[in-house]
C-alpha cells in the first residue's frame, strides 16, 4: 500500500524536527506527518558533521532550539544534569550535548516508526491535489509537502582535491559521510584546508588528541565574529528593512553581505592560538593551486607564488555547495516550472509556498526569510510562517 500523509516533511534535520514537532503540536496531532530522510534516524547528519569537528557549544543562543517555548531548553536545562556544563557566554550559548538530549526528549513524545521514512527522495510531481513523490524505495503520496532540506549532502570539494582523492590519496571531507574524526590515522603530516568553524575546529581537536605533525591551511587570516550574521538579522532590527524591500536581487544582495562566511568565535580563536604553542601544530597562509601525488604515498601541495606542502593525508572543511544545485531541486524546477529569482532561488510567499501544496524552509526560503534563514532561528521563524497553513 502506497504510503500517504497530510503533510509530508523532507529532511529530518533541525529545521525539519521543529517543522515536525511545531506542527503536530499546533494542529493537535490531527494531521498525519511523516519525514522523509535516507539516514537512520533524526539529525544524524548534523550529529556526524558536530562530532567530526569536534564541536562543544553552538554558536547560537539558548532560545534556538527545536521546541514551541523559546525557553524551553532552559527549562530542560533546569532539570537534567548535562556535562559538561551547559551554557557558555554570550547570551547562554548551549553546549552540543545538551541541544541534542533536549531533541531526543521533544521527539520521546512521538513514535519514530510512526513518522520516519528512511529512504532518499528522487523526484516530486506535483498536482492539484496535492503531490507523488517518488523515492528509491517507491511512491510517497501527501497533500502538502514541506522541503527542509539542508546541503548537507551537497560538500564543497575543491577540484584539486577531487583530482587527488581520484588518484586514490587519502583526502576526505570532514563532513563525508564515509569519514569519522574517530578513525583517524595519524600520519607524518595532516593538512587541514579551510578557515571556518568547521575546520579550524577538527584542527584542534586532531591536534590536542595526536602528536604527528598538522597544519591548518587558510587561504588568508583567520577572521573572527560572535556569530556568522549580525544579531540584529535574528528579529526585526533588520528583517523591516529587508521585508520591504520586494527587489529579489536587492534582497540576494543584503543576504550577501549579511553573512559572515569563514568566521570562527572568539572562544575558537583563543583555543587556536594555544594549540598553534605546541611544536607539532601550525598555520599557513596560502591558496592552493594544484596537488600532485609524490611517490605511492605523499602529495605535494602548490600554492600560490612559490610555496607548497607535502603532506601524507588530507582533510577538507570547505563547508557545502548550495542546497539549490541538488538533483531534486534541480529537477522540481525544471518539471513543475515553478518561480524562481535571477539568483535561481524559489520566489515564495510569506506562507513559504512554493506551489499551494509546496512549502520550503531552510537555504530554500532565504529571498522571504533573510540571512538567517538556514540557521536554527531560521527555522523557527519558517515555522512561524508555514504553521498558518494548517
Amino acid at each position: 500500500m502506497t504510503p500517504s500523509f497530510d503533510v509530508l516533511i523532507i529532511g529530518g534535520g533541525v529545521h525539519g524536527v521543529h517543522l515536525f514537532h511545531l506542527i503536530k503540536k499546533r494542529t493537535e496531532n490531527k494531521l498525519t506527518i511523516g519525514i522523509a530522510d535516507p539516514n537512520p534516524a533524526p539529525l544524524h547528519n548534523w550529529k556526524h558533521c558536530t562530532s567530526n569537528s569536534g564541536m562543544e557549544f553552538l554558536r547560537s543562543p539558548s532560545v534556538h532550539h527545536v521546541d514551541i517555548d523559546p525557553f524551553a531548553l532552559q527549562k530542560f536545562s533546569d532539570h537534567h544534569s548535562i556535562q559538561p556544563k551547559p551554557f557558555v557566554a554570550p547570551r547562554n550559548r548551549p553546549s552540543l550535548n545538551l541541544f541534542n538530549a533536549h531533541v531526543r526528549d521533544v521527539l520521546s513524545a512521538y513514535k519514530q516508526e510512526d513518522y520516519w521514512i528512511q529512504t532518499q527522495i528522487t523526484d516530486i510531481e506535483l498536482h492539484s491535489m496535492g503531490a507523488r513523490i517518488f523515492s528509491e524505495d517507491g511512491e510517497i503520496h501527501a497533500r502538502h509537502i514541506i522541503l527542509a532540506i539542508g546541503n548537507g549532502g551537497q560538500l564543497n570539494m575543491p577540484e584539486w582535491a577531487n583530482s587527488l582523492a581520484s588518484k586514490a590519496f587519502p583526502v576526505h571531507h570532514i563532513y563525508s559521510p564515509d569519514f569519522s574524526v574517530k578513525a583517524y590515522k595519524e600520519g607524518f603530516h595532516t593538512v587541514v584546508v579551510g578557515s571556518g568553524m568547521g575546520a579550524v575546529q577538527t584542527f584542534i581537536k586532531l591536534a590536542e588528541s595526536y602528536s604527528g605533525k598538522i597544519t591548518l591551511l587558510t587561504p588568508g587570516k583567520i577572521n573572527v565574529s560572535q556569530y556568522d550574521i549580525d544579531p540584529g538579522w535574528m528579529g526585526p532590527k533588520y528583517l523591516h528593512r529587508f521585508y520591504s524591500e520586494q527587489r529579489t536581487f536587492k534582497r540576494r544582495a543584503m543576504i550577501s553581505s549579511a553573512r559572515k562566511r569563514g568566521t570562527i568565535t572568539p572562544d575558537i580563536n583563543w583555543k587556536l592560538n594555544q594549540v598553534l604553542k605546541m611544536e607539532h601544530a601550525h598555520h599557513v597562509i596560502g591558496k592552493i593551486k594544484s596537488g600532485e601525488l609524490f611517490g605511492s604515498d605523499n602529495a605535494f601541495l602548490n600554492l600560490e607564488g612559490e610555496g607548497h606542502l607535502f603532506c601524507d593525508q588530507i582533510l577538507v572543511g570547505t563547508g557545502f555547495s548550495p542546497t539549490i544545485n541538488s538533483t531534486l531541486i534541480q529537477n522540481l524546477k525544471n518539471n513543475s516550472h515553478l518561480k524562481c529569482a535571477e539568483c535561481g532561488y524559489p520566489i515564495i510567499d510569506p506562507f513559504l509556498r512554493w506551489h499551494e501544496h509546496l512549502s520550503v524552509s531552510g537555504e530554500l526560503a532565504e529571498l522571504e526569510i533573510g540571512p538567517g534563514a538556514k540557521n536554527i532561528i531560521g527555522a523557527r521563524h519558517a515555522g512561524e510562517r508555514i504553521q498558518r497553513l494548517f
